[in-house]
Parts: C-alpha cells; sequence; structure tokens
C-alpha cells in the first residue's frame, strides 16, 4: 500500500525520489515550487521544459497532464510538472484528482518509491482550503503500484495542520 504523510515545510529541503511539483500550462518556472527549483538548481530545468514543448509541437500543456523531468542538478531521480490549472489560474477537484494520478504514475515508471508532492491548485491556483481538503481525502485512499509513500508539503501551516487532520481519520475509518 502507499502510506501518505504531511508536512509543514519546503518540499525542495523533502528527502525524496521523484519531486511532483506545480506548473503552469505553458511550463514556465516563474514562481512557487518551479521558481524556487530554478533561483536553486539553475536554468537547465527551465531549458528542459520549453525544449520538450518545442520537441512536442506544443505551446502549452493541458490541465491534468503532467511533464517528467530529469533531476537537472537536483537531488531527485525526477521531477514531474504537474499541470492542474487552465490559463486562467482555474481548477477543479476532479481535474486535480487526475494531475495527480497522471503525475504519480509517471514518477513511478521512472523508479520513484517516494515522492514529495506539492499541493496542487492552492498556490498560484485558486483552489480553496475546503476544495483541497476534499481532494486529500479522495487521494489518502488511493494506492499505485511502485510508490511506497507519497507526503504532501505545504509552506501553509494552517493547510498542513487540516490535511493532517484529515490523513488521521482515513487512518482510522
Amino acid at each position: 500500500m502507499t502510506q501518505w504523510n504531511v508536512e509543514h515545510g519546503d518540499i525542495l529541503d523533502h528527502s525524496a525520489d521523484g519531486l511532483l511539483c506545480s506548473a503552469n500550462p505553458n511550463l514556465n518556472l516563474s514562481g512557487g515550487v518551479g521558481g524556487a527549483f530554478a533561483l536553486r538548481y539553475g536554468t537547465e530545468m527551465q531549458e528542459f521544459l520549453h525544449e520538450s514543448l518545442r520537441h512536442q509541437s506544443l505551446i502549452h500543456i493541458p490541465p491534468g497532464d503532467s511533464v517528467i523531468a530529469p533531476s537537472c542538478g537536483s537531488p531527485f531521480i525526477a521531477i514531474a510538472h504537474a499541470v492542474s490549472i487552465d490559463a486562467f489560474y482555474e481548477t477543479d477537484i476532479d481535474t486535480v484528482i487526475r494531475t495527480y494520478r497522471s503525475a504519480i504514475r509517471g514518477l513511478a515508471t521512472h523508479d520513484c518509491r517516494t515522492i514529495a508532492a506539492a499541493c496542487l491548485g492552492c498556490g498560484y491556483g485558486r483552489m480553496t482550503t475546503d476544495a483541497f481538503a476534499s481532494v486529500s481525502a479522495r487521494l489518502f485512499g488511493m494506492h499505485f503500484d511502485g510508490v511506497g509513500r507519497i507526503t504532501l508539503v505545504t509552506t501553509n501551516a494552517d493547510l498542513a495542520e487540516r490535511l493532517a487532520s484529515i490523513l488521521a481519520n482515513e487512518k482510522r475509518g
């Protein structure tokens, strides 16, 4: 079974095989986890992502999809750039769930047995805390073949506390 955890902190400091971070449809590392990644590890990831779009003759990635990238100097085996928002930063619960599934399965195919995952749709995206609580309640019941542990990591202390409570209820139930 996939074990789920919740942590409050900087996702880039979390030890895991794979990193699941939110991405905008154009795959620009302009803010959030992507921006922090570029500041910490340089421009190699941005170059990879833009080349990935060019190679596929795409301008953007549709919501629900993800792009799996190599480590690009980070300690992670692979990074899933998960697009859970549209061009206007709007999303919904089903899109976020679909995006997690796509990204986690992609990381699993790259031998990522442990994953540090961002709370998709909660940063620049307009997902409310209540809506993400519904997402997490559904996620915590999911199993992904080959993935032993997924940790949702957020810098929002209130959200981390709420998610930990939902996870504790899931484990009891």
